[in-house]
């Protein structure tokens, strides 16, 4: 184990992991544009973009037990590689079927890399600073989320829509070509692996509980993304876009201090005041008639979301140990698909019977769930270590 967190191996891989993010981020707010572009009617183009989350989703618990099993580096490699491909190979053809190919290809490279990555880079994050790290290491996410969308556009805008899907593929290729150089000593098959993939393999049932709470947050943030706009326009609020962006520099802010703030202290300390001020913001957010209001439910969102979910993920992989860490980054990034894609279809079903305030209330619930899922989790560890 590494004694300095910035030490070059986490370094590099930050570099790549925000690399790859770019790619992804960059052709999220293009893809359907580019689909109706060439004559997809609008219902397909909208079934191909959404199949890369279902194949993210139906890939997600294997992609651990890979990580865990295989060198973590060849498979950054390789699904970078694939990564590259796939978004390169929108744009080689206008045929719905090799497109439709290539969007599930991207899917499953991007769940491989998203839950190598974080397997890989555990290795060298000191144990003391083990939340710190896994904080840092998703901002890369962070900041392509703010700035990839905006970047892609701009491509697409000064130099037309298929050279954004280069700059891309790109962007993945060079994440690539930096694991290609990144060196990494491969241990190899530790002895006595059982034969065959059991369940405990795929998903790692320790974390379950934290995978709940995670999912929660996923499952809100899916709600606000799909229905902040529409509430905004009964509101009569104009121009609540901004919304997203004070998120991003919030999150971005809250991370890191969050991953110290649980080395020193413990996780407890970070969840509960967390969950507070979640269901603090969904408050506010709910009964919001103002962007003043608005404005002040995304900073306390963003703080309490980017405080909980780095902590609750870096959780997973101390309680499942390194040599799990794959798994429990699969397991935790499974509830994150589920909660996230779960958000928008009961979402719907709520905003139509009760409407936008009271999928916001269901999201308060939820939140209280999650609490008492955690005190629960936390008593049972405390169990376990007094026996």
């Amino acid at each position: 184990m590494y004694k300095k967190l910035w030490n070059k191996k986490y370094i590099y891989l930050i570099l790549v992991n925000i690399l790859t993010c770019f790619s992804f981020y960059m052709i999220t707010t293009i893809l359907t544009t580019y689909l109706v572009g060439i004559g997809t009617n609008i219902h397909w183009a909208g079934v191909v973009v959404g199949l890369f989350s279902i194949t993210s989703l139906i890939i997600r618990p294997f992609t651990g037990y890979i990580s865990d099993k295989y060198n973590k580096k060849s498979l950054l490699i390789t699904g970078s590689f694939l990564v590259s491909i796939s978004i390169a190979g929108y744009v080689g053809t206008h045929y719905l079927p090799v497109i439709t190919a290539f969007r599930i290809l991207h899917g499953i490279a991007f769940g491989l890399n998203s839950t190598a990555i974080v397997a890989l880079a555990s290795e060298f994050i000191p144990e003391e600073k083990f939340n710190e790290g896994i904080g840092y290491l998703g901002l890369g996410q962070i900041v392509a989320s703010a700035v990839g969308p905006g970047l892609g556009v701009w491509i697409m805008n000064t130099h037309g829509i298929i050279n954004s899907f280069l700059a891309a593929s790109v962007f993945s290729a060079a994440g690539m070509l930096f694991m290609l150089l990144f060196g990494y000593k491969y241990q190899g098959k530790k002895a006595g692996i059982k034969k065959g993939i059991h369940i405990h393999d795929i998903i790692s049932v320790k974390v379950l509980d934290y995978t709940f709470i995670g999912g929660i947050y996923s499952f809100m943030n899916g709600v606000i993304a799909s229905f902040l706009v529409l509430f905004a326009l009964e509101k009569g609020i104009a121009d609540v876009s901004i919304y997203f962006t004070v998120c991003a520099v919030f999150l971005f802010l809250a991370r890191p201090l969050a991953g110290k703030l649980v080395d020193r202290t413990g996780l407890k300390y970070v969840v509960y005041p967390g969950i507070i001020m979640s269901v603090l913001s969904l408050l506010l957010l709910a009964n919001a008639d103002s962007m003043v209001l608005i404005i002040i439910s995304a900073v306390i969102r963003s703080v309490a979301q980017g405080a909980v979910q780095p902590s609750i993920q870096a959780a997973c992989i101390k309680r499942a140990g390194i040599g799990k860490s794959g798994v429990a980054t699969s397991t935790y990034y499974l509830g994150g698909d589920i909660g996230q894609g779960l958000g928008p279809i009961i979402g719907g079903f709520v905003v139509g019977a009760l409407g936008y305030k009271g999928i916001y209330y269901i999201c308060i619930i939820l939140m209280v769930l999650a609490a008492v899922m955690f005190y629960y989790s936390e008593k049972r560890e405390e169990n376990k270590n007094e026996e």
